[in-house]
């Protein structure tokens, strides 16, 4: 389980791959203009949330998000290789089939990443991201939103449009996603 500390998450900005439709998994695909420009947009807000760490995916559109958000905290980004996306393997590159239900409840592709286990990563990710001085800003990508959902018993399967800025609290014995910023896919 997560510490019972409330956080904020943004899913990186728009890749080339995210309007084609094609799965990006752990390939370094990077931002495209559009995504920028999102980015760039969302730095705005960022100063009123009060900011003192950043944890964020290594993947190229994850880290450039993080450093187009940080211009104006000027805070240091710990990239934690546990918050990558989803090892999507032999289907990276291809069209999303509609596979994602099914794998989140339990089914398994060949040569893909297991939910379970993507989620367990994930945890471990997030144990580094939330000790470290809060509140605390994690920059990641969109699977990493449904293992979040998963482990704080929320419903999985949220869809957040990039650049999208989530805050997760504690509220008693469970928890509560609110859309801050961005919107739903």
């Amino acid at each position: 389980m997560l510490p019972q500390t409330a956080f904020h998450f943004v899913r990186h900005g728009e890749t080339d791959w995210n309007r084609q439709g094609l799965l990006q998994g752990w390939r370094n695909i990077p931002l495209n203009a559009t995504g920028e420009a999102q980015a760039d947009a969302l730095s705005e807000v960022m100063q009123q949330h009060g900011f003192v760490s950043i944890a964020a995916s290594p993947l190229a559109r994850a880290r450039r998000t993080a450093e187009i958000l940080n211009r104006k905290l000027g805070l240091d980004i710990h990239f934690v290789d546990d918050l990558r996306e989803i090892d999507v393997g032999p289907m990276e590159g291809l069209m999303d089939g509609g596979w994602f239900s099914t794998w989140r409840a339990g089914a398994t592709r060949e040569g893909v990443e297991s939910f379970a286990a993507f989620t367990h990563r994930i945890r471990r990710g997030m144990s580094i991201a939330l000790n470290l001085p809060g509140p605390v800003l994690v920059v990641a990508h969109g699977g990493v939103l449904w293992a979040l959902e998963k482990m704080l018993g929320l419903p999985v399967g949220t869809h957040i449009a990039n650049t999208t800025l989530v805050h997760f609290r504690p509220n008693g014995a469970r928890w509560q996603l609110e859309i801050v910023a961005g919107d739903l896919e």
